[in-house]
């Protein structure tokens, strides 16, 4: 049996763009560094919409935006980096791991596209590569960005693209949503054997286990009361590669927060968003997309549900009666556990309470209003009780989160302004309500 994978990375910025540019071309330390011995650096199967070089990421975008006609939108992701995977096993059934004639070399390399434009849509890919100059192998890197109509003009927006696959899938998130549809359509498109796995166990190459990190960080205790210069130098004596780092950053962004929930449990709040509270109370009546309203006032709460899936922690998993069990393997510590799970409570409640403030505006009639605890992710109010009883208090009925507190006043400045509306919005939602 052979297992498929997927990351996918977001793209903003044209200088992004560059650096995995030069990191494709092996012209970054990184890249020269992943070169096997005896390879040729620079050696695999590559295509891109540029001219004369498949590995220049720019010139690709540049020409997929010609080519469509497509804008961009302000502060939103230029493209997603998908990472293809697929146990290696199966390519090494065919002949060499890094032989660009091994015929499943080629059907991989073939069939990532084929899958990112399958939800993507036709062209919405700029440039797919497959490195066979690395140790490990099986990995294809698929630049896509879907293009959709907003208003009559064709905008990329990877975010649309990647919700429509999530509805598709019947996935709770997108990452989830990414790693089934990519699984499905191996088994389709390659060969039955091939199962939804972890990138983890899949790529072959050096990443680090749980327990390494778990070195790092004792290294990273015993330096706290030495200079700064020691913490550093803790992680720099280990090897990480981009994927590590990747990790490493979601990993110490939910220990920030255990420490920040075992300060004051009781008035702990989510990370802020782009936008505040006020912000999207005196903007909200005139903004046409409640997404984007949506998206930016709870993106530092989101941000903390999403990583969670990466250690097992997943909104389904702490729903389960053990819940408190998951997430073992990188949180040890039952109490590190309980206070993540309350975390990932708090975030969740909020990013439900984020959708259902913004689209109230919407609804003159409050009767409509939308409830929190029906909206993604479900049921967030009885997982917070859950994990406020796990941790030995429930909150008492004057301590509230920030966001609660100002429900009624929010509310009166709804009914205020609903009164003063004289004719209907125009709902132009990319999403709906």
């Amino acid at each position: 049996m052979f297992k498929a994978a997927i990351r996918v990375n977001k793209i903003s910025t044209i200088a992004q763009l560059r650096g995995a540019s030069l990191h494709a071309e092996r012209h970054d330390e990184t890249g020269k560094a992943r070169v096997r011995e005896g390879a040729e650096a620079g050696f695999g199967l590559a295509w891109s919409k540029a001219e004369g070089n498949d590995r220049d990421y720019l010139a690709a975008f540049k020409a997929h935006k010609a080519e469509l006609g497509a804008g961009e939108r302000k502060n939103a992701p230029l493209c997603l980096q998908a990472i293809c995977v697929i146990s290696p096993e199966w390519v090494e059934q065919a002949g060499d791991l890094h032989d660009a004639g091994n015929p499943r070399n080629r059907q991989l390399f073939d069939q990532a596209k084929a899958w990112a434009e399958s939800w993507g849509g036709a062209g919405s890919v700029t440039a797919t590569r497959l490195d066979l100059d690395e140790k490990g192998g099986a990995v294809v890197d698929v630049l896509v960005a879907p293009v959709r109509d907003s208003r009559g003009k064709p905008v990329i927006s990877t975010n649309k693209a990647l919700r429509e696959l999530k509805e598709a899938t019947g996935e709770r998130n997108e990452y989830a949503a990414l790693q089934t549809s990519w699984a499905e359509w191996c088994q389709a498109h390659l060969d039955r054997e091939i199962v939804r796995g972890t990138r983890k166990e899949l790529t072959q190459r050096q990443h680090l286990s749980p327990e390494t990190y778990g070195a790092v960080m004792d290294k990273a205790r015993e330096a706290v009361q030495r200079p700064a210069e020691s913490l550093r130098g803790a992680l720099q004596a280990v090897d990480l590669s981009w994927e590590d780092t990747d990790l490493l950053r979601d990993y110490l962004l939910l220990r920030g927060e255990i420490s920040r929930h075992r300060e004051e449990p009781r008035g702990y709040e989510p990370p802020p968003g782009e936008i505040d509270e006020d912000w999207v109370t005196q903007v909200a009546a005139e903004t046409p997309n409640s997404w984007k309203l949506i998206s930016a006032f709870r993106k530092g709460a989101e941000r903390i549900v999403e990583a969670a899936y990466r250690f097992g922690m997943g909104w389904d998993d702490l729903q389960r009666p053990d819940g408190h069990e998951r997430g073992r393997e990188w949180f040890p510590t039952l109490a590190d556990r309980l206070h993540l799970g309350a975390v990932i409570a708090k975030c969740g409640q909020f990013c439900a309470y984020a959708e259902a403030f913004v689209k109230s505006f919407r609804v003159q009639d409050s009767e409509r209003h939308l409830q929190p605890d029906r909206l993604w992710p479900e049921r967030a109010s009885e997982l917070v009780g859950r994990y406020n009883r796990h941790l030995g208090f429930d909150l008492p009925q004057h301590v509230e989160p920030v966001h609660e507190r100002q429900r009624d006043a929010v509310q009166e400045t709804r009914e205020t302004q609903a009164e003063q509306q004289n004719s209907s919005r125009d709902v132009g939602d990319d999403y709906g309500l």
